[in-house]
């Protein structure tokens, strides 16, 4: 009997190729709204095309033909921790049947916007209408007068910075960490502030150490601000003291004021960047006294933020409740924006534009940041995954306009051309220097698929079925806590669903099903794996007896691959196969405690006695074999460059794969920290990185092309009616 492809093979080098670049432009689906650990479309649609075809199938043949086949129909494929929703969409995608079971209820939401097909028309009418109804003050709210023609102009980006009252004078302190406000790649343009009388100073070449200012002849180094490692120094008296000691002193966050003002003039089509004068401070009042007037009539969330390990970052900065994150305008424009989309009549139209409202929160907040040299433009909430506090925070027209990253406009823009995606998918095929879409004839969501905010301990209350195929994404040992960071989201959306959606009634996502290492929520390492080991024993129950169970897993920790695969043990599982991939961002490198960028694919079945473990003293040669192959496999892919620490999990997949039931976790520790020195290993791996040297130094060359060539590619999607 022919073995399925997967339980032998998988594609690595031919996926990473296109899965590594399209982490860096997700498909037009997957940007829809910011999913924490999203899973790329293209690694799953390649896992459960080799959970269905046999060992002697071309892939990569079959990834770019169409899978909407009448025999999927009957096929199940079950995804008890959906997450973002990526198995259940790569799923719809062939025509197959997908249940997916998510705790919390923001991705719960955003996986149901994803799959439900929602006529671009009719999106266009309703923005069409918002945009008639507040599209028009909002962007009126972000007016400023150009300084080259003194006409009406569009504010791009304010910049403002936090202030703290010194103790020992008492003035206020502007927390600058220098004056550069931008300057190009070239470094021949700057934009300086002058300290002293805050006037906007341009440069032609890169300012020296000592300036001074053309309008105040003030002395000062454009290089060196008030602030160095949250220690500050009085500009005034010239004492030193601690920023988050003086903060402790208050109960609210630190005060911001405006600075400068990068803007667009549609008259001049020039960009400029200025210091705000009297238009704009009036204009600010104005609109924070409108807003103050109308406060407790507007929609925006009241909610307390819950103490955790994120949400502590910013607490320490007395951030007490949600809506301190945004200053009065921002809050003013996205609650007049809220309740114009809770008009909205059809329920997938305005769930749809609510998932675009719930993405432009992330970077509409006092948490943004500018990238001042490289993109000159807004760096969003979440690009770090944390609430980390900034001493700059970076505020842009909510609505949109000519310029500007993830306003309104912008989130719907996405919305539209992930609901076209539904309709018509497509694949990336790389070609030397160019990259082509495969429009492949598919669609997703037009399938029956079954989708439940429920804790999947309970599946079997909701399935009844027996089902094909288990893939899912659970969350990992040390990930981030998604419920703190999902917070955000949840109480805006709440205001707007919690009246028909049970899930959305409680002011916090916060649940003590939730499968999470958090001790300062009391969920600990050992409740994790109890949850999770109940959810893959429920899960494999309802697997048909020829059905796989497969899911990718991302993790350095011995003690932790060794709890995983008790895991699959308790179920009733057996691990067949173990594949890797590359499953981080090329340009992202290898940051704290990362120490490989490969996630492992594990493939799964129900459990029998028709092979015999292999002997203990034979599974370190077989193992250093396989680390050999794999070496070389990714080497000659020629996008990576492997150290130890990527030996080191190739090493823990191979000896649970196959030796797993002759181990013990101390044996598993003591063979890995052998084959981690082993001399033949290292030599091995040295042979090819010496052999392959250009690699990494092409390598962020090629991804910079990489981008390029995705966003022509994006360019060229139209979206339709």
């Amino acid at each position: 009997m022919l073995r399925r492809y997967i339980e032998k093979n998988f594609p690595s080098v031919e996926i990473n190729r296109l899965s590594v670049p399209e982490r860096i432009a997700l498909k037009p689906i997957y940007m829809i709204h910011r999913i924490f650990a999203r899973r790329v479309g293209s690694v799953f649609r390649a896992i459960i095309l080799g959970a269905l075809k046999d060992e002697n199938t071309s892939l990569m043949e079959e990834f770019y033909r169409s899978q909407a086949r009448l025999e999927h129909s009957n096929l199940v494929i079950l995804d008890p921790m959906c997450g973002g929703g990526t198995t259940l969409i790569e799923g719809s995608r062939i025509g197959a049947k997908t249940i997916g079971f998510e705790i919390n209820p923001v991705p719960w939401f955003i996986t149901k916007c994803e799959l439900t097909i929602v006529p671009p028309g009719e999106l266009k009418k309703e923005f069409e209408r918002v945009e008639k109804s507040v599209g028009a003050k909002i962007k009126e709210m972000y007016e400023t007068i150009c300084p080259h023609c003194s006409n009406t102009a569009e504010i791009i980006y304010t910049f403002w910075i936090k202030t703290i009252n010194c103790p020992s004078c008492h003035k206020e302190v502007e927390l600058f960490k220098d004056y550069i406000i931008t300057f190009d790649k070239k470094e021949q343009n700057y934009f300086i502030l002058c300290p002293s009388c805050h006037k906007v100073i341009h440069y032609t070449q890169k300012p020296r150490e000592n300036e001074k200012c053309p309008h105040c002849n003030f002395d000062f180094n454009p290089f060196q601000g008030s602030v160095l490692n949250n220690i500050v120094v009085c500009p005034y008296c010239l004492d030193e003291f601690s920023f988050i000691n003086e903060l402790r002193k208050k109960d609210e966050p630190p005060s911001i004021k405006q600075y400068a003002i990068d803007g667009w003039c549609q008259k001049c089509k020039v960009r400029f960047i200025k210091e705000p004068d009297d238009f704009d401070l009036k204009k600010y009042e104005a609109v924070k006294s409108e807003f103050l007037l109308k406060k407790d009539k507007l929609l925006f969330p009241r909610e307390e933020i819950p103490d955790g390990f994120n949400t502590n970052q910013m607490k320490k900065h007395n951030y007490r409740f949600w809506y301190q994150m945004f200053n009065e305008r921002q809050l003013f424009s996205l609650s007049l924006l809220l309740e114009q989309i809770m008009k909205i009549e059809k329920e997938n139209v305005r769930e749809a534009l609510l998932c675009a409202f719930s993405e432009t929160l992330r970077s509409n907040n006092l948490f943004c940041y500018y990238d001042r040299r490289w993109a000159k433009q807004l760096t969003p909430l979440f690009s770090r995954k944390d609430f980390a506090p900034v001493y700059f925070p970076l505020e842009q027209n909510v609505w949109g306009g000519r310029f500007g990253r993830g306003n309104f406009k912008q989130t719907f823009n996405r919305l539209l051309e992930g609901k076209q995606y539904n309709l018509m998918p497509f694949e990336r095929k790389y070609m030397g220097k160019k990259v082509k879409r495969i429009f492949i004839d598919e669609k997703i969501g037009e399938n029956h698929w079954e989708l439940y905010c429920v804790d999947a301990r309970k599946m079997d209350e909701y399935v009844r079925e027996k089902v094909d195929l288990v893939i899912t994404d659970p969350p990992y040992f040390d990930s981030i806590n998604y419920s703190e960071v999902y917070d955000f989201f949840y109480v805006w959306l709440r205001i707007a669903l919690k009246d028909k959606y049970p899930y959305f009634k409680p002011t916090t996502t916060l649940n003590d099903a939730e499968a999470i290492v958090n001790e300062i929520q009391g969920k600990s390492k050992e409740k994790y794996v109890a949850i999770l080991s109940e959810i893959f024993h429920k899960s494999a129950r309802l697997l048909k007896d020829d059905g796989l169970f497969i899911f990718t897993f991302h993790d350095f920790d011995e003690d932790s691959w060794w709890d995983m695969f008790e895991i699959v043990e308790q179920a009733g599982l057996k691990v067949v196969k173990i594949h890797f991939y590359h499953g981080e961002n090329v340009s992202a490198g290898r940051f704290g405690g990362q120490k490989t960028v490969f996630d492992a694919i594990w493939v799964c079945k129900k459990s029998s006695n028709d092979l015999a473990p292999i002997p203990l003293k034979n599974i370190i040669p077989k193992v250093k074999q396989e680390v050999k192959k794999l070496t070389a496999q990714f080497y000659q892919g020629k996008f990576f460059k492997l150290d130890t620490g990527d030996l080191k999990i190739f090493a823990l997949g191979k000896l649970i794969e196959f030796g797993g039931k002759n181990l013990t976790r101390e044996k598993l520790k003591e063979i890995v920290s052998i084959l981690v020195e082993d001399e033949e290993l290292l030599t091995f791996q040295m042979h090819h990185h010496t052999k392959n040297s250009t690699v990494q130094l092409n390598l962020f060359d090629k991804d910079k092309q990489t981008i390029e060539l995705l966003r022509i590619d994006r360019k060229a999607y139209l979206v339709e009616e």
